[in-house]
């Protein structure tokens, strides 16, 4: 699909233009790759090192904040040129993006959450976000899943007793593990749903864009920065 609007309209071989502002999209409520801090500014590991992609490149970046499912669609149509939040590769999203080279690597096994003696995943009726791998995986396996815009909405779900169990990239954040120990919920099963690390996402055939992106992000991992920036929010 050929991008629409914004920088990422742009045909390919075209220099970025630095006075045109690129308008970055991503879901801000994900410790620790973005998240609002007290005072409602974005803020993470992604932040820090998008900032430091826009500062190398000389781009002027505006950030906005979604829903994550409405990233990849708002990239494909134009409304953003690039977006990210703990975005994970995967062949069913390189369909219809392209992704920068990716920057940081998850632990494959994914856990459901829920009350100690609920039923297994084939059985149970299981909260997800929209748009996430974790939704995708569950369609995949065939399982029983309600679907919601927003990680809250799938914690509240599981709170309300409306979903035995919820799924998603939970076992490594801390405010998880406090809402699991706060609510009486456990850990309760795992499954593996690799992906090919993390990156960021841009229309599909905005090649001038990626290129920006990848020889900024070269830099950023050759001198050391994207080390100390994991050290930093992951460690």
């Amino acid at each position: 699909m050929p991008c629409v609007g914004t920088v990422a309209g742009l045909m390919t071989g075209l220099v970025l233009a630095a006075s045109e502002p690129v308008v970055v999209g991503t879901d801000a409520p994900f410790p620790a790759y973005t998240y609002l801090d007290d005072q409602g500014t974005i803020t993470g590991f992604e932040r820090d090192l998008m900032d430091e992609v826009c500062r190398r490149a000389v781009m002027d970046c505006r950030w906005r904040d979604v829903t994550f499912d409405q990233l990849i669609p708002g990239v494909m149509a134009g409304e953003y040129d690039v977006v990210l939040g703990g975005m994970a590769v995967t062949p069913e999203r390189r369909e219809m993006v392209d992704f920068t080279d990716s920057y940081h690597t998850t632990d494959p096994e994914e856990w459901y959450i829920g009350r100690p003696g609920a039923p297994e995943p084939s059985t149970a009726l299981t909260a997800v976000q929209s748009g996430t791998m974790q939704e995708a995986h569950l369609r995949h396996m065939g399982y029983r899943h309600l679907v919601f815009s927003t990680e809250p909405e799938v914690l509240s779900a599981l709170q309300s007793g409306r979903a035995d169990l919820a799924l998603g990239p939970f076992e490594t954040r801390p405010e998880i593990r406090d809402f699991v120990a706060a609510n009486g919920f456990d850990f309760l099963y795992s499954e593996p749903i690799p992906d090919e690390g993390v990156a960021m996402a841009v229309c599909k055939g905005n090649t001038a864009l990626l290129t920006t992106l990848n020889t900024a992000l070269d830099g950023i991992r050759r001198d050391g920065t994207l080390a100390s920036l994991e050290n930093r929010w992951f460690e």
